[in-house]
């Protein structure tokens, strides 16, 4: 019984949605790598590239809020880009009360 393959099945409904083993977050920094690199002619390099850099990312997010890649785009994305109703503009640093 030892050697059969483990398949992460999710248990809950609030399981993060997964595409094969990545989440979702790190599938698409997968697809969009791979995209670039198909369109410039270097599939094979892309997808190498692609598969590294969502390595890195998930290595980067390990032990973090689920939402790590929306904290991330909001404090270093344009304002604007990502905007929340309730909350301040990311450049105000400094909260009165």
């Amino acid at each position: 019984m030892s050697d059969e393959l483990q398949y992460g099945v999710p248990r809950t409904l609030d399981d993060p949605p997964r595409i094969l083993w990545w989440d979702l977050d790190q599938a698409m920094v997968v697809i969009m790598i791979t995209g670039f690199g198909m369109m410039a002619g270097y599939f094979l390099g892309g997808m190498i590239l692609g598969v590294g850099v969502a390595w890195l990312y998930g290595k980067l997010k390990t032990g973090k809020h689920p939402a790590f890649a929306v904290h991330l785009a909001y404090w270093h994305l344009p304002q604007g880009v990502i905007a929340f109703k309730k909350t301040p503009p990311s450049h105000h640093r400094e909260l009165i009360g």
